[in-house]
Order: structure tokens, then C-alpha cells, then sequence
């Protein structure tokens, strides 16, 4: 198995939350609630759940929401949100959790860090409760379907998504490897914004902590990129910046009387 790069998040934690528009919940949110109700969830587990916003978020929604995290700064974090969550740390390919614990499990954009994403796949089988679901969160750079100049201007980026994301095919294989029923898939979240010529630099997710693929730069590879963009803002002014993603959510169901 390729060894995926690994970030320290206790470096980056205090200012992680900044990437987060807290005046509305954004689709993914909407998505996490429907599949709450669906299951009608009581006990819920976010796997990666870094400062918990999206656990906030559920909290008042079930009775009572676990969250796992391997950084102690982002637990750090956590621990700030109004919401009692029941937060620990550790390692989400060993989930410290007994079997059949849980309603649901999800992760939102974290499954590129798990060293061993397969493994974590079973895990959430195994503490899942029968007729509970899991659901993974986030984007697929294999499927050509996203556009994020970050791309096209840090050099190594791409590559380095390529062998951190798993595919949606190679998720929904895991996940019906592992036993999971009524396997499926669907886009949650369109993002696009489009920046002009300089406003570009003002964009929160260019900062080098404001996501994992800068983060893991080194400061001279980082500002090599930054250098690139400037470049092509002084040879043509009105030039534009596009950041489309489509976050997906992957779901499937442990087979059990509610199926």
C-alpha cells in the first residue's frame, strides 16, 4: 500500500475553523440530517471529526454524538463547541468502540487522511448497530468532475490528491466488500467560486493552513505557488480563479431488520 502523506493537525488547529461560514449549515449538513431521520439515529459517531462542526451541528438532533480525532489540538478545539459531545482520541482504522454502538457513521472530508481506509470501512461495520448506516463525506479528484485552480498552480498537488482520495467506485467496492447493503452514492454539495485577476489572493482556502493539499507543502513549495499565481495575475489582469467541487456522500446500511 503507498504511504499517504500525513498531516500534524495541532499546528493548524486554532485557525482551522476560519475555513467555516457559520451563518448557514451548508448542503452537506442537510444531507447528514436527512440520513439522521432516516435511521432515526440515537447515537452517532464522526470519525475524523477535527474541531466537530459538523458534530455541533447534529448534536440536538439525537442522544448522544461521539466524535473521534487523532489531533489532541483539534480535540482542543472541539471541546469550545456548546453542544455535549462525547469526544476521544484516536485512531479511526481502530474505532475504541464496542460492537454494534452506533446508528450512524460518517466522516466529512477526512477519509484521505485514514492511513488505512479500508480498514476503517470495517471498523464502522463493526460498531455499527444492524440496519444502521455510513456515510463518507466528501470530493473524488479521480472523477474529472472538479476544478480547483490550486491544481494548476502548486505543482504536486494533484498527484498528492490522487493518492490520498479514494475514487467513488473505490469506496463503493469497499463498502460492498465489507457486507453493507443499499450501497449508493449522490452529490450533496456544489461549491463554485470564481475569483478575478487579484482577488484571488484574498481567498481563505490559499492560506498555506486553510486545508490539507497546502498545508503539506513545504514554505518554499507553497510559495512557489503563490509566486505562479501572481505571475499570471500580472500577465493578464482580468484572469480568473475557479474553484468547482462536488461533494459527494456515500452511503450503505449493515444489514438488519430495518433495511
Amino acid at each position: 500500500m503507498t504511504q499517504k502523506p500525513r498531516l500534524n493537525y495541532d499546528n493548524i488547529a486554532p485557525q482551522y475553523n476560519q475555513r467555516y461560514d457559520s451563518s448557514a449549515p451548508p448542503e452537506r449538513a442537510k444531507a447528514l440530517f436527512d440520513l439522521v431521520r432516516q435511521v432515526k439515529a440515537q447515537r452517532i459517531l464522526e470519525a475524523g471529526c477535527g474541531t466537530a462542526f459538523w458534530l455541533d451541528l447534529l448534536a440536538s438532533k439525537v442522544e448522544a454524538a461521539y466524535g473521534l480525532d487523532y489531533s489532541a489540538g483539534m480535540l482542543d478545539q472541539a471541546r469550545e463547541r456548546p453542544a455535549p459531545l462525547r469526544l476521544s482520541q484516536g485512531d479511526a482504522i481502530h474505532l475504541p468502540y464496542r460492537n454494534n454502538s452506533f446508528d450512524l457513521v460518517y466522516c466529512v472530508d477526512a477519509i484521505h487522511h485514514f492511513g488505512d481506509q479500508p480498514a476503517f470501512i470495517a471498523e464502522s461495520f463493526r460498531v455499527l448497530q444492524p440496519g444502521g448506516a455510513l456515510a463518507v463525506l466528501g470530493s473524488d479528484p479521480h472523477s474529472g468532475d472538479d476544478s480547483w485552480y490550486v491544481h494548476d498552480y502548486f505543482q504536486g498537488v494533484l498527484e498528492t490528491d490522487f493518492r490520498r482520495f479514494p475514487s467513488r467506485r473505490t469506496i463503493l467496492n469497499w463498502m460492498e466488500e465489507e457486507g453493507f447493503q443499499n450501497i449508493a452514492s449522490k452529490h450533496v454539495e456544489h461549491i463554485c467560486d470564481i475569483y478575478l485577476g487579484k482577488d484571488v489572493l484574498n481567498d481563505p482556502f490559499l492560506r498555506k493552513n486553510s486545508c490539507s493539499q497546502l498545508a503539506l507543502l513545504s514554505d518554499e513549495a507553497y510559495q512557489a505557488g503563490i509566486e505562479k499565481i501572481k505571475g499570471a495575475i500580472a500577465r493578464e489582469r482580468q484572469i480568473t480563479f475557479r474553484n468547482e467541487l462536488f461533494i459527494k456522500m456515500f452511503t450503505g446500511f449493515k444489514p438488519g431488520a430495518n433495511l
